[in-house]
């Protein structure tokens, strides 16, 4: 059975792949030295073939030198060949062979013999198999034997028997070495790799541990790796990523229970005292619509969260259209007009120009800037809507006269269920989402939204891109 943890062994792969590698350039290190062995053996062999050539042509020319084959033609056949393998035959014009070397009784080619004073090189060699299948290499030369001279054909011929051995040798020596090395590479990569890895074990160690809960504890980036740098801080990130987003929920979580405790607990307070003793119809009918107050309240919370999930997957895909901003600010004012005339409030919109965005969710959004400015404006004050075209594309903003909102809490505004100041806030008709709801909107469209509060007026605004 194949072992999955094996086939998907980093150490495995990186070590495979580093003795492959090792072998390769060791085989290929020792085809190269081994040609280049070889081909200097052979020049070398065929320079000691030319030499002995020229010898035997020295010695021909020589006075008395047919005298010497003549009377002791032993002793100048052991001291032409000089060595085992070594083939010499001397023939003269006339067909009479003077020497003829051949204890193997090898079939010599006949080669055409080079003139007598014309340059003997390597490129007048030629190669054969011998009987016993060696390479043997021969050469021919004419030459003049004696005084008067007599001309004769030279032939020196070599069978490479034991430099074929050696060869052999040499190319099991380079085997064996590759894999020698191939073997100390692996065990090499191998420790290595474990050495290295190290702080990865020590990074996925720290992974174990986290908890809801436990997330404050960091990857020491001291003494790490330059290459592991980059991965110890995104999981740092992450890790803080996770600790705030841990944290809000936990803050959301215990929000949600408050905001929703207290309609209920207004439901449950109400029916209980109205059970407690019979009641008239007015009061029953009271009851009945005071609970239908709150009713609405948790539904328009319920809905809120909902858009709010909803907004959250990456899938939610917007329709955007271009939306000539006058005319979405008339529809508002329009729709918030009453409510509006019960604070003595004005409506001024100012600007134009063009957005893309969704229509119902940019209703939305400023319906809810529209409806908090409402809330906290000082009566007999102007709402004033407005539109401008900035370098980052459009921007539109709902201000209202009203006490200025503290420092502190600008930036915890789009915070689900923050209130800045309770006393200020309509709990009955506030459900502490609008303004995360604004948010969602804008982050949808890749835009922002924005608040500036001082003792003039108070300003959210909406960023939108550049279509």
């Amino acid at each position: 059975m194949k072992l999955a943890g094996a086939s998907h062994s980093l150490t495995l792969r990186v070590t495979a792949v580093f003795v492959l590698i090792v072998a390769l350039l060791s085989a290929g290190l020792g085809l190269h030295l081994y040609r280049s062995f070889v081909a200097e053996i052979e020049r070398r062999d065929d320079i000691l073939l030319l030499g002995k050539l020229r010898q035997i042509q020295q010695l021909l020319g020589n006075a008395g030198t047919l005298d010497i084959i003549r009377e002791r033609p032993q002793y100048f056949r052991d001291t032409m060949s000089g060595q085992e393998n070594s083939l010499v035959r001397i023939v003269r014009d006339d067909g009479t062979r003077l020497i003829d070397v051949n204890p193997h009784g090898e079939t010599l080619p006949l080669p055409t013999p080079v003139a007598v004073d014309a340059p003997v090189d390597s490129e007048a060699i030629h190669g054969w198999t011998s009987r016993d299948g060696f390479p043997a290499r021969v050469v021919a030369a004419s030459a003049r034997i004696g005084q008067p001279a007599q001309m004769a054909d030279i032939t020196i011929a070599r069978v490479y028997g034991d430099r074929s051995a050696m060869f052999a040798a040499y190319r099991w020596q380079i085997v064996i070495s590759v894999a020698v090395s191939a073997l100390v590479a692996a065990i090499l990569a191998s420790a290595m790799l474990l050495r290295g890895l190290r702080p990865l074990r020590a990074i996925a160690a720290h992974a174990a541990l986290v908890r809801p809960g436990k997330l404050e504890q960091q990857l020491e980036a001291r003494g790490a790796p330059t290459e592991l740098l980059p991965l110890i801080y995104a999981l740092n990130a992450m890790l803080a990523r996770l600790q705030e987003g841990y944290a809000r929920l936990s803050q959301f979580s215990a929000d949600l229970a408050h905001e929703f405790r207290t309609p209920v607990t207004n439901l449950l307070g109400q029916s209980q005292v109205m059970l407690a003793r019979p009641r008239s119809s007015g009061e029953y009918e009271q009851l009945v619509s005071s609970n239908v107050e709150e009713l609405e309240r948790l539904s328009r919370m319920i809905d809120s969260m909902l858009f709010l999930a909803r907004a959250q997957q990456e899938e939610m895909v917007l329709v955007k259209q271009a939306l000539p901003v006058q005319d979405e600010f008339l529809r508002l004012a329009d729709f918030f007009e009453g409510l509006a005339e019960e604070r003595a409030l004005a409506l001024a919109c100012h600007g134009s120009g063009v957005v893309e965005a969704e229509p119902q969710l940019l209703r939305r959004a400023l319906g809810n800037l529209l409806s908090n400015a409402i809330r906290h404006a000082a009566p007999g004050s102007t709402i004033v809507l407005r539109s401008q075209a900035t370098t980052q594309g459009v921007e539109l903003s709902v201000s209202n006269l009203g006490p200025a909102i503290p420092a502190r809490h600008l930036p915890h505004l789009f915070e689900r269920f923050y209130r800045a100041d309770p006393a200020r806030s309509d709990s009955a008709a506030s459900t502490g989402l609008g303004l995360a709801i604004v948010t969602a909107i804008m982050q949808l469209h890749g835009g922002s939204a924005g608040v500036a509060s001082d003792a003039a007026a108070t300003t959210f605004s909406l960023q939108f891109p550049l279509a």
